[in-house]
């Protein structure tokens, strides 16, 4: 028993570090969702539209706690902070935009030190449409990578999805979507639900002030030294991002919190996993 949890510990900790996770070089697909609300007739409000090219910092700080059998315990802490680069195009119809996103530098940490790959990752292109409402489709990176991937499943964040006519002060709406991304070192499919309830911006900008609460479940697998690992989770999330009246993120914030599982099916064992998690978003300068 005691061999088998050391086994695990090595094959986890190793793949949240991103030297040697297996994954299948693609980028996640794009999402699926139900269509959402449409704004009165005769009325319209606040939608994405093209944009010049804005730089963010994107900062995420996740903590997992392993309960291995026998009451041992280990602690994972994980620290990322991605500085990227948007740019949302024009477009015929106006049905959706031409988006690029590029990634101008990643550091990356596991329990307080570097990542040595997070260099291997800069530059990376994702290239897509945007909806007015925020719907992502086929948004694909130019290249693959544990960390470059794991951004991905992020990326999102910048988007929030508005209601079909767009959003004014005091809209409630909800929004639910299923899609392919890496999360905890492992590639899989997420389930998302969330309502949104918009209020009046803060600020220069005065536009709107997006406050979401949602849920997920989420599943994967991966080979680990030479053993099949699978993941099952489920959580909650909590956010706040603030739309400018230009239509772009100006700024977000939010945290969420979840139950995961992980399993070794060869030896029929499990680890339950507690996950805490933060993320920020703001303006930046390229770097």
């Amino acid at each position: 028993m005691i061999r088998w949890q050391a086994a695990v510990a090595v094959a986890f900790l190793a793949g949240c570090a991103g030297n040697s996770t297996s994954t299948d070089g693609t980028t996640p697909s794009p999402e699926t969702t139900k269509p959402g609300p449409t704004a009165p007739s005769g009325e319209s409000g606040l939608m994405y539209q093209p944009s010049p090219t804005a730089a963010y910092r994107i900062e995420r700080h996740d903590s997992l706690t392993l309960q291995y059998p026998g009451g041992a315990v280990q602690q994972q802490v994980r620290d990322r902070i991605a500085f990227v680069h948007v740019t949302v195009g024009t477009a015929s119809g106006g049905a959706a935009y031409p988006l690029i996103i590029v990634l101008d530098s990643l550091q990356a940490w596991e329990n307080g030190q570097p990542v040595d790959s997070a260099a291997a990752a800069k530059g990376t292109k994702w290239t897509g449409t945007l909806g007015a409402d925020g719907a992502l489709s086929q948004l694909q990176a130019d290249r693959g990578g544990t960390l470059s991937d794991e951004l991905s499943g992020r990326l999102r964040f910048l988007f929030p999805r508005l209601p079909a006519g767009g959003v004014r002060n005091g809209m409630e709406w909800a929004d639910s979507s299923e899609y392919k991304l890496v999360a905890d070192a492992f590639p899989g499919a997420e389930k998302q639900a969330t309502t949104y309830h918009a209020t009046k911006g803060a600020g220069s900008e005065k536009g709107i002030r997006l406050e979401s609460t949602g849920t997920y479940t989420r599943t994967g697998s991966r080979q680990q030294a030479d053993q099949s690992l699978e993941m099952t989770a489920t959580g909650t999330r909590h956010g706040v991002h603030e739309i400018g009246n230009g239509g772009a993120i100006v700024s977000a914030q939010g945290n969420d919190s979840g139950d995961m599982t992980i399993t070794v099916p060869a030896v029929g064992q499990t680890v339950p996993v507690k996950q805490t998690g933060s993320y920020s978003i703001a303006p930046a300068s390229p770097r």
